[in-house]
């Protein structure tokens, strides 16, 4: 009897250092991952595809960019597009659609078809087309393109007549 009267308060006394134990092991190894993590942190890789980029804009947000120089004519992107009646469209999207194949139409672009800004001095402009997948919108340069220049269109007058 004295073994079992001796041995359950042991029992009871190491209990609290097992959660102390256990508490100090997770501290400094949260604490020692935290900087060893930041050290082995990838660095994430510029957003790009083909010879466009996606950076900080000169002018707002973000903006599309050539990372290669581009020659006039060239097709600077494809982007596969959903064409949708303008009555699906609300909110910020009607900031980012395209003109589709008639007046009430409208395409969403996917890729980066909407991050190019707006100039009245415009570097590429775009044309719909049918693809065997559906409608596309083709981006191509207006003139030749340097390498790390912003790529902009002109969003028309009547764009700029509806937001006042």
């Amino acid at each position: 009897m004295v073994a079992l009267f001796v041995s359950i308060p042991e029992v009871y006394l190491m209990i609290p250092n097992i959660y102390l134990t256990a508490t100090l092991a997770l501290f400094t190894g949260v604490t020692a991952g935290i900087p060893i993590g930041m050290l082995l942190r990838k660095k994430q890789p510029p957003i790009q595809r083909g010879v466009v980029g996606i950076a900080a804009s000169t002018v707002a947000g973000r903006g599309a960019f050539a990372l290669k120089s581009i020659k006039k004519d060239e097709i600077v992107e494809q982007c596969p597009a959903l064409e949708v009646t303008d009555r699906d469209i609300g909110g910020e999207l009607v900031n980012y659609v395209f003109y589709g194949s008639a007046e009430n139409r409208r395409l969403v672009a996917m890729g980066y078809g909407m991050l190019f800004n707006h100039s009245s001095e415009p570097n590429v402009a775009y044309y719909r087309q049918d693809a065997p997948t559906g409608a596309e919108l083709v981006i191509y340069a207006l003139r030749d393109i340097g390498k790390g220049e912003e790529l902009f269109y002109n969003y028309g007058d009547e764009w700029w007549s509806t937001r006042g």
